[in-house]
């Protein structure tokens, strides 16, 4: 608690400390907002840290910053009843895109839910008490520390008891829950909304997700913790691929082991949690497939592990069609109209291929593309979002791609934007020949582009005297860099009997500078198809081509 000031203060004194104080909040406030949150944190510790007693200004100062630590987690109450499910809680609307229940699946707005039912009839006093007492020690510590607290601790307690108490009567009359799920389903549009804009319609919740909160809430206290504390041992996905497929076997062997462990120690419910997690909440897919491949089960028969791994998969799947549909406007579009994604809807798309890379990996590891019972809902998945990708998102970055390579002058305003949606078309169709399931039709895709983007070289090589020389070189460099997402650069179609590619590349040359990487690129491509022309002759060579050679030696740097 923060120490009170002493001393008798003068009214006109005070008056005059109020502004002085208001202004010392807005500096913390401005201070703070630009630091993350682990550094307010430090600087929190290093305020309380401070050697002798504070003065009133650092007891201003802290009292500050933990206003501005608690100001935005007003549901105090509601924040300690969520802590009993901390260590397997997981924010992640991509899973409700699904359109299944995922085993081990409990997401935060989910718990929240819960808690709005709870409160409501299991302990609305108990909810209230909390929420008071919360708010009062909240003025003197950051709610962190406090939901540490003893007086924390045993009201939480009291919460999970309750709780407890409640779901057991619930579940064991259907018609109690039959209504709970649907109050609680009632809630999860308008949640899921403020995670995500690209959800149409959330699946209900259903009765293994409500028997896994009571589950988690009858244990909280007792078995659940070694399973909270083994699962700290395997590390979250990091998003590139893994540290390698040794590490990944000695974790999957690790998991086995702990997994029968727990099951002796806790039972088969509490014990199947662990390799569960590691799914939902470490996302750690390629250790989770091979569990499935070791632990031998049988994935005709409902197993929870295949179950949640296709489901993950299911719901990336969509999820991705689902915010490329919003993000390139697919079904309200207007024809030539620009694409502007912005950093961040890039971020996720990027995110979500990156993800649904990882799964088809971890099926294909896993076995699951080698059985007919498992299969078909894999292969289902690829096929809608393949119709969708392969065809409206192929045919917006045909027309863009296309308008991009013909702009002579200037580069559209979203030539970027291209470049990159059609390295994420590409991505895809890298996917899909790995997982099987390849189509012809982003192959013929390239092929079509590739040759509209050949024919805007041809029409960028012929130019007047008058042209200025940069602005066709530029205009090239554009079109190379749509190439360049196939593999393909503009050299390939500049034939060397061109007259105005070695007026181009003197140009070039000839001025001076660094050149960027991908122009010098394209003019070492060009200059070694001039030598090689030269070469095939002895007794004649080509002037210019002599010139541009000997030029080009001139101007590379030395060393």
């Amino acid at each position: 608690m923060i120490d009170e000031p002493t001393g008798d203060i003068h009214p006109l004194d005070q008056q005059r400390e109020e502004p002085h104080q208001d202004d010392l909040r807005q500096k913390i406030d401005a201070l703070v907002t630009r630091l993350p949150a682990s550094l307010v944190y430090s600087l929190l510790s290093e305020i309380e840290g401070m050697d002798g007693e504070p003065t009133n200004r650092v007891q201003l100062v802290r009292q500050y910053v933990i206003e501005y630590l608690n100001r935005q987690r007003t549901n105090r109450a509601r924040r300690l009843f969520t802590n009993l499910f901390e260590a397997f809680l997981i924010d992640d609307d991509v899973l409700y895109h699904g359109g299944v229940a995922i085993p081990g699946m409990l997401q935060r707005v989910d718990v929240g839910a819960l808690w709005e039912a709870l409160s409501r009839d299991a302990f609305p006093l108990l909810a209230v008490e909390a929420q008071e007492r919360l708010d009062e020690m909240a003025r003197g510590d950051v709610l962190d520390r406090i939901l540490r607290s003893p007086v924390a601790t045993t009201m939480k307690e009291r919460m999970r008891v309750a709780a407890v108490k409640h779901l057991d009567a619930v579940l064991a009359n259907k018609k109690a829950v039959e209504e709970l799920l649907a109050g609680m389903s009632r809630n999860r549009p308008r949640r899921t909304r403020l995670m995500s804009g690209f959800l149409e319609k959330t699946p209900h919740i259903d009765i293994g997700t409500l028997r896994l909160m009571h589950l988690v809430l009858a244990n909280a206290e007792g078995p659940l913790k070694p399973v909270a504390e083994r699962l700290e041992e395997f590390p979250a996905s990091s998003g590139g691929g893994g540290s390698g497929e040794a590490e990944a076997n000695r974790l999957a062997d690790r998991l086995l082991e702990a997994t029968d462990q727990l099951r002796e120690r806790c039972g088969d419910d509490l014990a199947n949690l662990l390799p569960l997690s590691v799914v939902t909440v470490k996302r750690n897919y390629p250790v989770a497939a091979l569990y499935i491949r070791q632990s031998g089960v049988d994935p005709g028969r409902g197993d929870a592990m295949t179950a949640a791994l296709t489901g993950h998969f299911i719901g990336v799947t969509r999820a991705l069609t689902a915010a490329l549909t919003v993000i390139l406007k697919l079904n309200d579009r207007v024809p030539g109209s620009a694409i502007r994604p912005s950093a961040k809807e890039k971020a996720r798309l990027e995110a979500l291929v990156q993800r649904l890379d990882q799964l088809v990996h971890a099926a294909t590891s896993a076995g699951l593309m080698e059985d007919r019972r498992s299969e078909p809902a894999f292969r289902n998945a690829w096929t809608q979002a393949a119709k969708i990708i392969g065809a409206r998102v192929a045919a917006v970055a045909m027309e863009r791609s296309a308008q991009a390579a013909a702009a002579r002058r200037q580069p559209v305003i979203d030539h970027a934007d291209i470049v990159w949606l059609d390295r994420l078309l590409w991505r895809w169709q890298a996917m899909s020949r790995d997982f099987g399931f390849e189509t012809y039709d982003l192959v013929k895709w390239r092929e079509t582009l590739l040759e509209e983007l050949r024919a805007n070289v041809e029409r960028a090589m012929k130019f007047e005297e008058t042209d200025p020389l940069d602005e066709r070189m530029e205009h090239l460099l554009r079109i190379n860099a749509i190439a360049g997402v196939f593999g393909q650069r503009v050299s390939a179609w500049i034939p060397t009997s061109s007259h105005n590619m070695t007026r181009l590349l003197s140009h070039r040359l000839e001025r001076g500078g660094e050149l960027g990487a991908e122009e010098q690129a394209v003019i070492d491509d060009l200059v070694a198809t001039a030598r090689t022309e030269v070469g095939k002759s002895r007794y004649w060579k080509s002037n210019e081509l002599m010139d541009l050679i000997e030029l080009s030696e001139r101007a590379r740097p030395v060393g």
